[in-house]
């Protein structure tokens, strides 16, 4: 029979199958030798989780019920719950540019949601467009989204199309139109030159008709840009065909335009809301536009993309959707470990049966009907269900299942203990309240830790982390009340079965001793099962595995080079940090497969280096008849024209789109009797009107106003104005300016870095803060985005020093240990500078995301450096001040090696199904989830007892010489004594260790 010490992993595995805080009745022995000393707010929680054991041990049916009634109802709301998610629910609370977002929102937006949707075209040989068989059928793709694809009105009761039902912007994409036909004019054979039509970039010119092409032509490469001493090259050589037809190709085209090349071609659709649509029947115009030309549409030519907000948003619906079928399998992988280790266990402590299995897929099982309810409460709330929150599950899943195996291993410790000692109140109720009074508060603290840690994050960075970090906050105080509710009365149900076996068993062998007429006292039996031979072939392995490991540890070479390992780990992570790229787009919540990731980078390659829109919004023009008034407008328009920086520099006059420009044309035209002949000059026909010319006698005349946006030159400017009817106004029609908005481009090489943009969107609000009295608002398209950059690292560190703050003040609560405290703290520390630094190395970018898997990952890494510190220091007390490293770092080992191990092979497994998904959320979380894992056993297994041990060589060391002597010598037989001990240890908290 294997002696008491070889119980080494028995005791240790049950106290904790999660690494957690153990406080329990033995762990109170601690503080006096008894569990009548100690905290009495412990004293006070153990207390009244024994009195939980004998109460849902005698109503266990009835706490299964109803968590599964709750459970099923909570399931179909989550079930009948659409998906909604924000483009700005990212951008951190307070930021600039939501305030920018929603100007943009309620200008384009008074009625309703608008139509705004985009086409964007590329040649799909990567060549350019500007060839005639791409341009001829880019028109073709203009024309059939503006005639093809309609739109419901219920008021009429008719389907209109684009070209029906638009307003403002219906010319917008004329430029493209009215390039082609240009083209074609000049391409036509013999038509040469013709002085009155200019296709020129970025300004053209068409029968004395201007219109810029910057709008729709990206990727633009100028004749004239390339070495001039090329063509010579080409000509002389002669010898390779593709290069003599290139240079013909630019013989034949360079007279019809400047441009030599276009990569992208792109289409704006835009729309102000009307009466008799509803925003369902917006997104479903814009979502036919997506299916034509996405999925539908077949070209040989051409490569089309889609966008549109609604896009957006079903793209975001669709990575969170994705991840579900996952769960399914991460939940499979958790069942497959949870029963392998549950049935190794019961065949160690010799308690293997059919209940078993059970008990391990209803440990997995449990987390996500804790997950369904916290979810479910929240959209009954009114939350809306983000895509963000398909990622509790998992993280539920593979934290929360470590406290139901703490309960089910505690369970078997018991009944092992129970066995050797029978007890005339030996019931299930004491069973479970035994297990309880155990437990209960390590579970407690896991769950307050991970609570607190949430609720940090849900006060900090942005609504969309708010909703996860409040979701999983819930997740994990569910998962606590139906492990105390569900699976303990699932416990109590099974340990009847067992407690029913135990008592047949004991019956049969009392009957077979008084048949047999067997003298238990000569023969020292006791009327329980023996040990089995599962347990007694591992036991001396896990003893002889923990003895090399201890002894390696404290040898000094080792021990002083982990620590040395240790100071270059932190070197690196701090390092890594310093590195780390600030980013974030809603792109990143798309899976890998959508199409608006190609799309995002042709835009980023294309567009936003060449030409980035600031759209200036002016809702309080005021009295621009007012000559000052006007001139001060116009100096806000020239300082958003001349804004340059290491970003790059802005197109000024030529890419800024400015009502006045044209209305005072159109005034002066119109004002007086002899008009000027149209200038010829090229420079003149290829430019807008200079602002000192602007300013010169320019007048706003307010009555004429309403005629220059009638004008069928001039209409496409009245989606840039909204007028209101005139105060006191005798007549109905008459209307006055209410408010504009302009739009000026910049362009640079450097714009493609987010920081540069970020540093331009800076210049931007700086200028339009000048002149506060026209109540002015810059938007751009990625503003909410590019406020992350600098709220980020604020909210990053104060989020970890927020949740230190609140773990360190649980651990003293429970613990009253200063010293658990302190490591277990600079422990976290270390911990979150080692994912942040490793994942900076590993190319993940600091992003909400980011930040909310690391907040969760705290809670979690508290947990084995507080058990390390912790045992290690109690370590301390039980063996005495003079006691050897070695001595003590094997107590501790002994309670926390092989739970830790074991925690972080299953929660590594359970998340590693997120690889499966093609989402950059899934990939995040899996990467951090498993940095938190290994680094907390790094911690808590290597680094930790390398420095505790060095810190006590280092106190030893700086002892009295005198003070070894004072060491108590054994009484009586020595051998005897050091016999003994390796049994068990006297007054050792520890009561099951291993035999080392």
């Amino acid at each position: 029979m294997a002696t008491r010490g070889s119980d080494a992993m028995e005791a240790s595995v049950v106290r904790a199958r999660r690494p957690s805080l153990l406080i329990g009745q033995r762990s109170l022995d601690v503080y006096n030798d008894g569990a009548d000393q100690g905290p009495k707010f412990v004293r006070w929680i153990i207390k009244m989780f024994r009195k939980w054991g004998f109460f849902i041990a005698k109503h266990a049916w009835v706490a299964i019920a109803l968590c599964l009634l709750i459970s099923a109802l909570c399931i179909t709301k989550i079930l009948f719950t659409k998906q909604a998610n924000d483009i700005t629910g990212y951008t951190p609370y307070g930021a600039r540019a939501k305030d920018e977002y929603i100007e943009y929102q309620k200008f384009f937006s008074s009625d309703g949601l608008p139509v705004a949707a985009y086409l964007f075209i590329v040649a799909k040989d990567n060549g350019s467009m500007i060839r005639a068989d791409y341009l001829d059928e880019a028109v073709q793709v203009l024309n059939y989204a503006m005639n093809n694809i309609t739109m419901h009105d219920s008021t009429t009761g008719k389907n209109e199309s684009y070209n029906q039902f638009c307003n403002s912007f219906c010319q917008i994409n004329e430029p493209v139109r009215q390039f082609y036909n240009g083209y074609q004019i000049l391409s036509e054979a013999g038509a040469g030159g013709n002085p009155r039509l200019k296709l020129s970039y970025p300004i053209s010119d068409m029968f004395g008709r201007q219109f810029s092409l910057q709008p729709n032509f990206f990727g633009v490469e100028l004749f004239g840009e390339e070495s001039e001493d090329a063509v010579p090259k080409l000509l002389t050589d002669g010898e390779d065909p593709l290069e003599l037809n290139a240079t013909k190709l630019r013989d034949a085209t360079s007279h019809i335009s400047n441009i030599k090349s276009v990569k992208m071609i792109t289409m704006q659709f835009r729309a102000e809301h009307k009466p008799g649509w509803k925003d369902s029947d917006v997104k479903n115009w814009e979502m036919k536009l997506v299916d034509v030309f996405e999925k539908r549409y077949q070209s040989k030519r051409l490569k089309i993309y889609a966008y549109s907000q609604s896009y957006v948003e079903e793209e975001m619906v669709r990575g969170g959707i994705i991840m579900i079928p996952y769960l399914v399998v991460g939940f499979a992988i958790m069942c497959l470990c949870s029963i392998i280790s549950v049935l190794i266990r019961a065949l160690y402590m010799h308690q293997e049966n059919f209940y078993k299995i059970i008990l391990a897929i209803m440990a997995c099982l449990t987390p996500l009907l804790a997950c369904s309810t916290a979810l479910a409460l929240m959209f009954v709330c009114g939350v809306r269900f983000a895509s963000i929150l398909c990622v509790i599950p998992f993280l539920v899943l593979s934290i929360g299942v470590d406290s139901s195996y703490l309960m089910l291993h505690e369970w078997q410790r018991v009944t092992k203990h129970i066995r050797e000692t029978p007890s005339k109140k030996d019931s299930v109720g004491h069973r479970m309240s035994e297990v309880m009074a155990e437990v209960g508060p390590a579970i407690l603290i896991s769950c307050l830790t991970n609570m607190f840690a949430d609720a940090v994050g849900s006060f900090t960075s942005s609504p969309e982390i708010t909703l996860l970090c409040t979701g999983n906050m819930l997740s994990m105080w569910f998962a606590f009340l139906y492990q105390m509710t569900f699976y303990a009365g699932l416990m109590s149900i099974v340990g009847g079965f067992e407690f029913t076996e135990d008592e047949v068993d004991k019956n049969k062998m009392e009957i077979n001793i008084a048949e047999n007429r067997v003298n238990i006292a000569r023969h020292h039996r006791p009327l329980t099962r023996q040990p089995s031979k599962f347990h007694e072939a591992t036991q001396p392995i896990i003893s002889e595995s923990l003895q090399k490991y201890v002894t390696l540890m404290t040898t000094p070479v080792v021990f002083t080079a982990v620590c040395l390992v240790y100071l270059a780990y932190l070197v690196f992570s701090v390092y890594g940090i310093t590195q780390l790229n600030i980013n974030l787009t809603a792109q990143k919540l798309f899976a890998l497969d959508s199409p608006l990731l190609e799309l995002d980078d042709l835009r980023v390659q294309y567009q936003v280096p060449h030409y980035s829109m600031a759209t200036v919004f002016v809702n309080n023009p005021g009295n621009l008849s007012d000559p000052r008034r006007l001139s001060k407008l116009n100096s806000l328009v020239r300082d958003m024209e001349s804004l340059e920086g290491s970003w790059g520099t802005s197109w000024g006059p030529v890419g800024t789109k400015y009502f006045m420009r044209d209305f005072a044309v159109f005034q002066t035209s119109f004002g007086d009797d002899d008009d000027e002949e149209e200038p010829t000059d090229d420079t003149e026909l290829n430019t807008t009107p200079t602002p000192s010319l602007l300013d010169k006698d320019m007048t706003f005349k307010a009555d004429e106003l309403k005629y220059f946006l009638k004008w069928p030159e001039y209409d496409f400017w009245q989606g840039f104005v909204k007028l209101r009817n005139a105060t006191n106004a005798t007549d109905p029609e008459d209307q006055v300016l209410d408010r504009f908005f302009f739009t000026t481009g910049y362009h640079g090489k450097n714009l493609s870095v987010w920081t540069q943009r970020g540093k331009m969107l800076t210049q931007w609000r700086k200028t339009v803060d000048k002149y506060p009295e026209f109540g002015t608002a810059v938007f751009h398209e990625d503003g909410v985005y590019l406020d992350l950059i600098d709220n980020m690292p604020t909210d990053t560190w104060q989020s970890v020093l927020g949740t230190l703050v609140c773990m360190a003040f649980v651990c003293f609560v429970f613990l009253n240990n200063f010293f658990t405290v302190a490591i277990a703290s600079l422990s976290v520390l270390s911990i979150c500078a080692g994912i942040l630094g490793i994942l900076s190395w590993w190319g993940v970018d600091l992003d909400p995301i980011t930040m909310a898997a690391m907040i969760i990952s705290i809670g979690f890494s508290v947990d084995i450096p507080a058990h390390v510190s912790y045992h290690y220091y109690q370590a301390s007390i039980q063996e005495g001040p003079l006691s050897r490293p070695s001595s003590r770092l094997a107590n501790c080992l002994s309670s926390v090696a092989f739970p830790a191990l074991q925690a972080a092979l299953s929660t590594i497994l359970c998340v590693c199904s997120l690889l499966f998904v093609n989402l950059y959320m899934a990939e995040v979380f899996v990467k951090t989830m498993v940095l938190c894992v290994v680094l907390c056993n790094l911690h808590g297994l290597v680094f930790l007892p390398a420095i505790l041990i060095t810190l006590d060589s280092i106190r030893w060391a700086c002892r009295p010489k005198g003070a070894a002597a004072q060491r108590p010598k054994p009484k009586g037989n020595s051998r005897q004594k050091q016999k003994n001990s390796k049994i068990q240890p006297a007054k050792s908290s520890v009561t099951d260790r291993p035999e080392v």
